[in-house]
């Protein structure tokens, strides 16, 4: 039996809880290690590299008009006390974060996963997609807000939205 390189690689905790399932593309991506031992981000920025972990589960995905090094920072900085919230309570409860956030660029990366979910070029762009339900819900808002963010999260998590088809 041959396998090339290490299809999935999970961190546990010295108490045997999961600190991360993506150790893999952690370790691709932090190759010194400078942020081990990978615990959950609240928001990510999309890559090819941490890409799989759409597949996963549901996912907040706010795509925004940036190209350059930093430009993404304040889309992250709206969603993640709301990120936090959501990670904080499932914690409490022992069980796993229903919903992953991220935020995209104008990439290739970003421009593939909105051909793929058939998703305008509008930015900013607000969306949750589910790919396992092979499902997506889109707000659509003249402003993005905290609070905007917060209702959408909250009416997905009680399912209160309506999916269209990817």
């Amino acid at each position: 039996m041959y396998a090339a390189g290490i299809p999935t690689l999970i961190f546990l905790d010295t108490e045997g809880h999961m600190i991360t399932r993506q150790g893999r593309v952690e370790v691709l991506n932090d190759p010194e290690c400078h942020l081990f031992p990978w615990h959950p981000r609240p928001v990510l920025e999309l890559s090819e590299s941490n890409a799989v972990q759409l597949h996963e589960g549901p996912c907040l995905v706010l795509f925004v008009d940036a190209e350059e090094e930093g430009e993404l920072e304040p889309a992250k900085e709206l969603i993640q006390p709301i990120a936090e919230k959501i990670m904080a309570k499932y914690k409490a409860k022992d069980e796993e974060t229903p919903l992953l956030f991220f935020v995209a660029g104008e990439d290739d990366m970003s421009d593939s996963l909105r051909d793929y979910t058939n998703l305008p070029e509008a930015a900013p762009l607000l969306t949750i997609l589910d790919m396992s339900a092979r499902a997506k819900y889109v707000k659509d808002v003249e402003e993005i807000t905290p609070a905007v963010v917060e209702q959408f999260v909250s009416d997905f998590l009680a399912e209160k939205l309506k999916p269209e088809p990817i």
